[in-house]
């Protein structure tokens, strides 16, 4: 199948899809900003930041089983869009905490739906090399998107007493999502039977990089929620130190979007057990510094890592399925992710029964470390990716 002709202005609205979709985080600088306004309802204020990632797991169900088929991207996308811009920005409009919660389940549905659309558009448009590049360019605007928005998120929530309220409205940003999504280009119609006309099934290769993006979230995403705690037993620093460190996880996470594409290529066989082997590494650092700059740089490897192996799992799917199946393949995938997320607070609250709430982030840190490890060992004999002859 060649590859359909994209104008620069079809690639900006493609790469807007991974900016806004990190937007169910403006509101992480605010929880402390949230529980001052909302004091009696202190054990639930976590739902604000967590529920949407339930519904975002939904949405992009839904999306799978409809982009391309029953509806095309671009409407897809300027609805998705609509309904995101509507449910984040609803909350400025009240003062309710249940209200608020049913808009942020309405933010991470229309969240859901956006999401594997980037994905999709990208196998579907683009083949070998260039599709590559354009993966780990996506990489850097959804990392980039992430750090803009949570700066955006802190400044709105430390305007005073209504910071609280104006922090939602740091969601009208997804009005530019709105409008670059009327440049969406379609991918070409791809046939959605073999040459035996059956139905084409997904591609069981898909099944697996969903579990292991599943078990890596589930492993890596309550490390990261508590990294501030232990900064402050390491007493290297307290939450704003902490906070810095996880930005500056995320620019690493820029700079290896960036160079993905000339790292596939140098390296694509290896690509994913070099992305896990410095996923492993940076936690190994975590696990054994005591100071600030040593945990520092363990972060910075941790998303150069994860940054490096998400892409090329996204390039492992679109060799791994027929194009008619990308979509509901990318959906799977985006909504394991999610679903790690979500599933990563009563995995955290194990691990605290078991240990102590004390000592339980260490033990934390070995078992993802142990897991990056097994996985990048793994994939160095069974790669997907193999070398041209």
């Amino acid at each position: 199948m060649e590859e359909k002709k994209v104008s620069g202005l079809n690639l900006a609205s493609i790469m807007t899809l991974y900016f806004v979709s990190m937007a169910i985080t403006i509101v992480t600088p605010a929880m402390a900003t949230f529980m001052e306004h909302w004091p009696d309802k202190a054990e639930y204020i976590s739902y604000i930041s967590t529920l949407p990632t339930l519904f975002i797991v939904i949405g992009t169900f839904i999306a799978g089983s409809i982009m391309g088929k029953k509806i095309k991207y671009r409407t897809l996308a300027i609805m998705a869009s609509i309904i995101a811009l509507i449910g984040g920005i609803a909350p400025a409009f009240f003062d309710n905490f249940e209200l608020t919660l049913v808009c942020r389940a309405v933010l991470g549905l229309g969240a859901g739906l956006l999401a594997p659309l980037g994905n999709a558009l990208i196998v579907g448009l683009y083949k070998g090399q260039k599709q590559a590049n354009l993966l780990g360019y996506g990489t850097l605007f959804m990392n980039a998107g992430g750090i803009i928005l949570q700066i955006l998120g802190g400044v709105l929530a430390g305007t005073g007493d209504r910071g609280w309220q104006l922090v939602f409205w740091g969601h009208a940003l997804l009005i530019v999502a709105v409008v670059m999504a009327l440049f969406l280009p379609e991918p070409p119609a791809a046939e959605v039977t073999s040459q035996s006309g059956k139905k084409e099934p997904m591609g069981k290769s898909i099944y697996l990089i969903a579990l292991l993006i599943f078990v890596y979230n589930l492993f890596a995403f309550p490390i990261m929620l508590n990294m501030s705690t232990l900064f402050v037993q390491r007493n290297a620093g307290g939450p704003a130190v902490a906070a810095t460190a996880l930005s500056l996880y995320t620019v690493a996470g820029v700079v290896a979007g960036f160079v993905f594409g000339h790292i596939f290529k140098v390296a694509k066989r290896f690509i994913i057990s070099i992305g896990m082997a410095l996923c492993g590494l940076g936690f190994l650092l975590v696990f054994f510094g005591e100071t600030m700059p040593v945990m520092t740089a363990g972060l910075m490897i941790v998303g150069f890592g994860f940054s490096t192996f998400f892409p090329a799992f996204m390039a492992w799917m679109g060799m791994a399925t027929p194009p008619s199946t990308v979509a509901m393949a990318s959906s799977l995938i985006l909504a394991c992710m999610n679903l790690g997320g979500f599933v990563a607070s009563p995995y955290n609250s194990l691990l605290m029964k078991i240990f102590g709430a004390d000592n339980f982030i260490l033990p934390m840190i070995v078992i993802g470390f142990v897991f990056d490890f097994v996985v990048a060992v793994i994939f160095i004999f069974a790669s997907p990716f193999k070398e041209k002859k």
